[in-house]
């Protein structure tokens, strides 16, 4: 098949919505579909990023001219007239969209674009319910228009049952909804030559050892994580990521003496990442709002055959995860108390936890296929 992803963003850019684009484009190419990908540029200059075509392990990626992200929203500019490009010169079978993302809502006056088949991966709602005043009032805007980008849609691929459920946007789109997890491209993982000595330099001796990878913000909700190491004084935690509440954070460390016992990483490379994943006890994710819709950093955790413990925050596809694999947990979500009963669980069972057997099924070839089946299914 010919296909056109439009996304977001593509590394170097990191996140799991770009880290997925990246690997399920790859495969695709390997399983012999031709695939062209549009996305921002995210190399901005003042206000504007230029555009960038270039050709990366068989896929065609072109980074669209854009604007600097207003309200954390970029805007292709010209996108309607590259997309028409596109299909002049690939005449792709199917359009494969990824959202949240409001460039795509020009779609909707693309006549061309509308005579080819749509699906959506819904990565997550625009808004939630602990999202700010003002970004709920611009959803406002943009509701009725994303209501009619999903009915021009064939499919909406989202990545659990939990999220579909309490999406309000697909809760009236069950009909074309399909749930299709997220993968990782193990191949390359195993490739990967990790030095565990330099993770073992973070850690100290003797404490029982807490992870977390992501965004310091707001819903990530790294505050509590904090809040319990207070009470934990026989763990340790490694805090790695950049964000807005890295100050905020720092400064809560130092006033309540926990440097010794938690370190801020900021940000750290892919290696790095999977060199910590690999030596840590317990990888957590506590994040407490449904803009975590599913946690890429939760397979990166289980493909390394560690225990995971997560938020059972209401929505999300964390629990989900959890629940369908032999070494998670689950606590109620922004409940330090409930944390910490969870995490002595863990220490008392470690060793008989940590005897299970592997268990991994999210491989990126197997994702493709998935996928793959959905195309089939609209094009037939």
């Amino acid at each position: 098949m010919k296909l056109l992803h439009i996304g977001k963003f593509y590394p170097p850019y990191r996140g799991g919505m770009e880290s997925y684009l990246f690997d399920l484009s790859r495969e695709q190419v390997k399983q012999g579909h031709q695939v062209t990908v549009l996305v921002h540029n995210h190399q901005w200059g003042k206000l504007i990023s230029p555009t960038e075509l270039s050709e990366e392990l068989g896929v065609s990626l072109i980074r669209l001219k854009s604007s600097r992200p207003v309200f954390h929203t970029p805007l292709m500019l010209g996108f309607n007239r590259q997309v028409n490009q596109i299909i002049a010169d690939q005449k792709p079978d199917l359009i494969h969209l990824h959202w949240p993302n409001p460039s795509l809502l020009q779609l909707l006056f693309n006549r061309v674009a509308k005579q080819i088949p749509w699906v959506i991966s819904w990565h997550s709602d625009m808004v939630t319910a602990h999202s700010s005043r003002l970004m709920k009032t611009l959803y406002r805007l943009i509701k009725p228009l994303e209501s009619r980008l999903l009915k021009h849609t064939k499919a909406i691929l989202v990545s659990s049952q939990n999220y579909a459920n309490f999406s309000p946007q697909l809760i009236v789109h069950q009909d074309i909804t399909r749930v299709v997890p997220l993968g990782l491209n193990t191949k390359e993982l195993k490739a990967m030559k990790l030095d565990r000595k330099v993770a073992q330099k973070h850690w100290r001796k003797g404490g029982f050892r807490l992870f977390n990878l992501g965004r310091l913000t707001y819903y990530k909700n790294q505050q509590m994580l904090l809040e319990s190491m207070q009470h934990m004084t026989d763990c340790q935690l490694l805090l790695a990521g950049g964000g807005q509440l890295e100050s905020q954070l720092k400064n809560y460390i130092e006033r309540t003496q926990l440097s010794d016992r938690v370190t801020l990483l900021g940000q750290v490379s892919w290696q790095k990442a999977h060199e910590l994943f690999s030596s840590c006890d317990v990888f957590c994710l506590v994040s407490h709002d449904r803009a975590e819709s599913f946690g890429v950093v939760l397979l990166e955790a289980m493909y390394h055959d560690k225990i995971i413990l997560v938020a059972d925050t209401k929505g999300s596809g964390m629990s989900w995860l959890a629940n369908n694999y032999n070494k998670g947990f689950t606590f109620k979500a922004n409940d330090v108390n409930d944390f910490i009963k969870q995490i002595n669980v863990i220490k008392d069972n470690y060793e008989a936890i940590t005897k299970r057997p592997k268990q991994f099924d999210y491989e990126i070839e197997k994702i493709t296929e998935m996928v793959t089946t959905q195309y089939q299914s609209i094009i037939n």
